[in-house]
């Protein structure tokens, strides 16, 4: 039996910090912090590279910025509240300058965990989180399965969505805006190695479809690419880099081999965290 402990607290120690609970900058994890724990993570995405063939855009660059406050509220469920802004700085065909457009909203999350992955067969927890704009209503909700072995930890997300946005275009030298439905269907899956505790390298893939009303399912973009995490005492940081692959879904609305219409060719994400 003392050997059983033994093992189990060596294995322990061999783990990051379960408050840590961003390993990825995209894809999620089943951890949640203790009950009276508090967090806080900043996190910044660049997308480029949002021109081509099939684009209006001749250029165009987003920076999302999100802000978020962690709570732990005890029996395995936490929730946060997110500042989120988005920067998005365009020329299409139409344009004589560089157009810029910022977008701010709040948002409030709920996460609450089912089992382990370490001490059950596998991890699981449930997601919900509604976000508020000046133009937009967003509902997501997401199943989040991960398991950790040793040094390997792996973990899949599934994120379905419905977002109600208004939407600014041109039609025959008129601006106009409607309001859109989109219910977009999100996959992650994120893989990472711990060269130390506090040190882990893996890579990200997540496939986005867009669904809408007015124009059914979209495309099917791949992105992918590597994964660093970095951990030193309450602090810690992830780093994401994630290019474009391949449009699986080429419809009329994106007929390319990738999508650089709804989507950029390259994103970067970095997201830092400390824990109080």
């Amino acid at each position: 039996m003392k050997y059983v402990l033994t093992g189990i607290v060596l294995f322990t120690l061999t783990i990051p910090s379960l408050a840590q609970d961003r390993m990825f900058a995209y894809t999620y994890q089943t951890n949640v912090l203790n009950k009276g724990d508090f967090d806080i993570e900043f996190q910044n995405t660049l997308r480029t590279g949002k021109m081509g063939a099939y684009s209006p855009y001749i250029f165009g660059q987003h920076l999302d910025q999100r802000l978020e406050l962690e709570f732990g509220l005890g029996k395995n469920v936490q929730t946060s509240f997110y500042f989120n802004s988005e920067l998005f700085h365009y020329a299409d065909t139409s344009s004589e300058a560089l157009n810029q457009e910022l977008k701010v909203s709040f948002s409030n999350e709920w996460k609450w965990k089912l089992s382990d992955p370490v001490a059950n067969k596998i991890g699981s927890a449930l997601y919900a989180e509604l976000e508020l704009g000046g133009s937009n209503v967003e509902f997501e909700g997401k199943l989040i399965l991960d398991k950790r072995l040793r040094n390997e930890l792996f973990a899949f997300n599934l994120a379905g969505k419905y977002e109600i946005e208004k939407e600014i275009y041109r039609e025959n030298n008129t601006t106009k805006s409607a309001w859109t439905h989109n219910s977009p269907v999100e996959l992650y899956f994120g893989y990472m190695h711990f060269l130390k505790p506090q040190i882990g390298i893996g890579f990200e893939i997540k496939n986005n479809n867009d669904i809408t009303r007015e124009d059914g399912w979209r495309n099917s973009v791949l992105f992918g690419g590597p994964s660093l995490f970095i951990s030193a005492g309450k602090f810690f940081t992830t780093l994401s880099v994630l290019p474009q692959f391949i449009n699986f879904h080429t419809t009329s609305a994106a007929p390319g081999k990738r999508d650089r219409n709804d989507f950029e060719a390259m994103e970067f994400r970095i997201l830092a965290g400390f824990d109080f």
